[in-house]
């Protein structure tokens, strides 16, 4: 599909490239969520304690997404991605030599800081080539495909756990993240000419933060992004323990489960790339709230009424899915709008924010009784009340 580029801006490298770069982190972070519990077996620890490698991770890629964001405004984006691969890798060759939980929880720090790139460049490469409906549509299009690398991660690493153990499921990301750096050395193109960067020192960026968190525009694109962060790393995080630990899902068979979200998620992009140009930006994001809030009542009444199974507390999360496909990419595109001149640093602060939303619920999660579909299904109808309540008064309805 042919799309628009932006007026004065360099190529933008081929689309299944730039959602290889953070697809990749993505299935990192979801590969081994099968192996938790063996995991747990294996390093003669708690789930909680295994558990901890999904909240250092999203905490370490939130935090450090905000100096990449401002790095690649100032060196531009391809020599700062292949940096962040680079340590990317040295993460995940780490994770697989731990035989500790502390090397295993360092190995996931660097895998995070290597991840962030990803996330934030991808959103900040298609900003700088395409405008306006093309831009939503290219953005739609990429976060649908990256979509696919959390469905496919849990299935393909319970499998691998099932016959293989955890250790081959690092294996795999050692190799994915070794060919990817070899191909984005060959075809990841600038997309930020060197006469649009910004060569602001660090305390610019700093305080291009704190303008960008004072804005209403992008408070009111934000916080819907953070809150949609929190319902889904909170499944994420529970669900294995809850349906592998005490449901007794086979961890082959977990992975139907836990794709739930986002298989969701890829139908609601695949309609957001239908509706962008005939749908407000408003009625997406809205919709997506309600589709939150729908997904955690429907759990929680499941859970109260109901003795627990996977589906019913895997199948709301379907819905949930579909919600954050039609408001993700809009309220993403609509935070990065709010200063044009700051589209790397406000690509790092809606990464940060929402990811480290995330980490929080996926420490949440860990703290509440038993990791319960009950608690599943409290936090995920917060955050969706959360979201709605935000977009309806900050935005005043617009």
């Amino acid at each position: 599909m042919a799309l628009s580029s932006n007026a004065g801006a360099q190529a933008l490298p081929p689309l299944w490239i730039i959602s290889l770069l953070p697809g990749l982190g993505l299935f990192a972070s979801a590969v081994h969520f099968p192996s938790i519990p063996a995991m747990a077996a294996d390093f003669d620890v708690g789930s909680g304690e295994i558990q901890d490698t999904i909240t250092v991770y999203l905490a370490s890629m939130a935090l450090f997404s905000l100096v990449v964001g401002p790095m690649s405004d100032r060196l531009g984006r391809r020599h700062v991605g292949l940096a962040m691969l680079f340590v990317f890798l040295v993460g995940s060759i780490v994770a697989l030599m731990a035989h500790s939980v502390p090397i295993l929880l360092a190995g996931r720090v660097l895998q995070g800081i290597g991840a962030s790139g990803g996330l934030v460049l991808s959103r900040s490469m298609v900003k700088d080539a395409l405008v306006g409906p093309a831009a939503a549509k290219a953005a739609a299009q990429v976060s649908m495909v990256v979509a696919m690398a959390p469905m496919l991660a849990p299935m393909f690493g319970g499998y691998v756990q099932q016959h293989l153990g955890w250790q081959a499921n690092f294996v795999v990301v050692v190799g994915m993240a070794l060919a990817l750096f070899i191909l984005a050395a060959q075809r990841l193109v600038e997309t930020l000419p060197a006469n649009k960067r910004n060569a602001n020192d660090f305390l610019s960026m700093a305080t291009s933060y704190v303008g960008l968190l004072r804005m209403r525009k992008f408070q009111v694109h934000t916080i819907p992004v953070m809150c949609g962060a929190i319902g889904l790393f909170t499944f994420q995080t529970g669900a294995p323990v809850l349906l592998i630990g005490s449901m007794q899902v086979a961890p082959e068979d977990y992975g139907l489960f836990a794709a739930m979200p986002a298989a969701g998620f890829m139908v609601g992009t695949f309609l957001t790339t239908r509706m962008a140009s005939r749908v407000s930006e408003k009625s997406l994001i809205e919709g997506g709230c309600l589709l939150f809030i729908a997904a955690g009542t429907l759990i929680t009444l499941l859970a109260l009424g109901f003795p627990p199974t996977p589906w019913s507390v895997a199948f709301p999360m379907l819905l949930f899915g579909i919600g954050n496909g039609l408001l993700m990419p809009t309220a993403t595109l609509g935070s990065m709008s709010a200063a044009p001149l700051l589209v790397g640093s406000a690509a790092a602060l809606v990464s940060c924010l929402r990811i480290g939303a995330g980490s929080m619920g996926s420490l949440v999660i860990t703290m509440l009784p038993s990791n319960t579909a009950l608690s599943l299904g409290c936090v995920t109808c917060f955050a969706g009340c959360s979201a709605f309540l935000s977009w309806a008064w900050l935005g005043k309805g617009n």
